[in-house]
């Protein structure tokens, strides 16, 4: 597949569907993430918290043009400090996730706010510029406490604010083991959290083969806009250019794997053609590891 260029995009609010927002950060790299809210006629719905106080302020800030009303629910779709650094900012709001992502802020994520990746497939990882500058940002954060949920779900759970309908839906491992799906039906619209990087190479803290299952039951889903966790707003099409790339890595993993090759000669051997191209390309090689996990049973 040939790697289309991103569309051009800015941070700031792109109403999605009626009372609905999107709040995408340019560029998406390490730590810049989106977020999004849905102003009801009693409260506010906000789904992530960004990573640190300033992204949460200026988030806020956002939102305040658009309703002075109090929050009422924040959802974590999923555990990595870029998607819950902020939690604490939204005073008053209840915050739900699903129970594995709950369980894994109580504990895993707690060595990245300290500036440093989980071990693992993580670590392999080289410190780029890109990653240094998120890690500084977080040890300048004047408070890196972070609330946990107060609510979580295991397969669903729906929320009404006035006429519209909020599924949370879980599908599965994929970025993370407890990603949840932001799904307004009656829009079409989907908030993927970082189960959908779009025009960036995605990062899997999760299961690849978790995550090519969990793309094809969005795909089931009537949609027609989904808000990625990274990047521009898309549809269909970018979660599919994201499928395609996970059947190339799992594919030459397994051919590397079949050779008797590890993990670190894998990442030598493979060309990544024009996936080269996509931002944060270094992501592979965490990527590989995972799925020589997976081949060999060990998730």
């Amino acid at each position: 597949m040939p790697v289309r260029p991103a569309p051009k995009w800015q941070t700031g609010l792109q109403e999605v569907a009626p009372n609905t927002y999107a709040y995408l950060q340019h560029d998406g790299s390490w730590g810049i993430s989106n977020a999004g809210f849905l102003a009801g006629d009693d409260g506010l719905l906000v789904i992530d918290a960004t990573m640190v106080a300033s992204m949460a302020e200026a988030f806020i800030k956002e939102i305040r043009r658009v309703s002075d009303k109090p929050f009422r629910h924040l959802i974590n779709t999923h555990s990595h400090p870029d998607h819950i650094g902020g939690n604490r900012l939204f005073t008053g709001a209840e915050i739900i996730s699903h129970r594995i992502c709950r369980e894994e802020m109580a504990g895993t994520w707690t060595r990245p706010l300290a500036g440093e990746l989980p071990r693992g497939p993580m670590s392999l990882m080289p410190r780029t510029p890109a990653l240094e500058r998120m890690f500084e940002m977080v040890a300048n954060d004047p408070d890196r406490s972070i609330p946990l949920p107060d609510v979580t779900y295991d397969d669903s759970l729906t929320l009404h604010y006035g006429e519209t309908e909020v599924q949370l839906l879980y599908y599965g491992p994929a970025h993370t083991f407890g990603d949840t799906l932001v799904y307004f039906p009656q829009s079409k619209v989907l908030f993927a959290g970082d189960v959908a990087f779009f025009y960036a190479m995605p990062l899997v803290a999760g299961e690849v083969g978790g995550w090519l299952h969990v793309i094809d039951r969005v795909k089931e889903l009537d949609i027609e806009l989904i808000v990625p966790g990274h990047g521009p707003v898309g549809g269909k099409r970018e979660l599919e250019d994201e499928r395609e790339y996970f059947e190339f890595v799992m594919e030459q993993s397994r051919r590397c794997f079949e050779r008797g090759l590890t993990p670190e000669e894998a990442v030598k051997e493979i060309n990544l053609g024009p996936y080269a191209e996509w931002p944060e390309a270094e992501r592979f090689i965490a990527n590989v590891a995972v799925a020589y996990r997976e081949l060999r049973g060990e998730l």
